[in-house]
């Protein structure tokens, strides 16, 4: 079975070996009186994922760079060594995660080895913590645990209060604003060669789900690459 840890638009070379996705109750036990203990039930809280990202500062034959390459024909002539990318690459879109204040997807997607979906992870999170530890043992390469927390989109309200000709206040509320967000296309042209990942990244930062991508354009196999000049069809 094939793993595909994505993080924003950086896919991690080497799948973690395990994580942890802990689902949060928000349920409350109360006393009533002559009843005992009643649990009430609330919606879940926020989904924490947690693994360890091992980072290479050398090519190995195991690592995953970028599978968009693998039917190019730069990934025929250079092989994996063309899209080997250090430790640094990795680090640096983390710091970025942190820095820019922004929700990221989060997708891993579990495969057999015909390329059929099993089943996979995927949602809006933020980057919560991570860390960047070095062993000797691990010879030049980075391991960075990382903690995630779901995110859910909301927005905000603005308020406008107004005097009658009595002095009774009135108050109106306006359009809701969201939170985060932006505009989604209708269709998009692939500028350079990209997975069906990187164009629903890049087109909603999460909001839109890569299978209806998938499913609009008659995609089957989600690792692939799609040409460059590709028109995608987007809802």
């Amino acid at each position: 079975m094939s793993y595909y840890f994505f993080v924003g638009d950086t896919m991690l070379p080497v799948p973690p070996a395990k994580m942890s996705i802990k689902i949060k109750g928000k349920n409350k036990t109360i006393n009533l009186i002559n009843e005992g203990e009643v649990n009430i039930i609330k919606k879940t809280g926020l989904t924490e994922i947690a693994f360890d990202a091992r980072l290479p500062n050398r090519p190995y034959p195991y690592a995953d760079y970028d599978t968009s390459l693998t039917d190019s024909l730069a990934g025929m002539l250079f092989g994996s060594s063309f899209s080997f990318k250090k430790a640094s690459h990795f680090l640096s879109a983390f710091k970025k995660a942190k820095e820019t204040q922004y929700p990221m997807q989060l997708i891993i997607c579990r495969m057999s080895g015909a390329f059929s979906m099993l089943f996979d992870t995927n949602m809006l999170v933020t980057l919560e913590d991570y860390s960047i530890n070095e062993d000797a043992k691990d010879g030049l390469d980075v391991t960075c645990p990382l903690k995630f927390k779901q995110y859910r989109p909301y927005g905000t309200k603005e308020c406008e209060v107004t005097k009658d000709e009595n002095g009774v206040e009135h108050l109106t509320v306006k359009e809701t604003r969201p939170a985060i967000g932006r505009t989604i296309p209708t269709a998009y042209k692939v500028r350079n060669e990209k997975s069906i990942w990187e164009v629903a990244k890049g087109i909603s930062n999460g909001g839109i789900d890569w299978r209806d991508i998938m499913s609009s354009n008659g995609i089957s196999n989600p690792v692939a690459g799609l040409p460059a000049g590709a028109v995608m069809h987007i809802g």
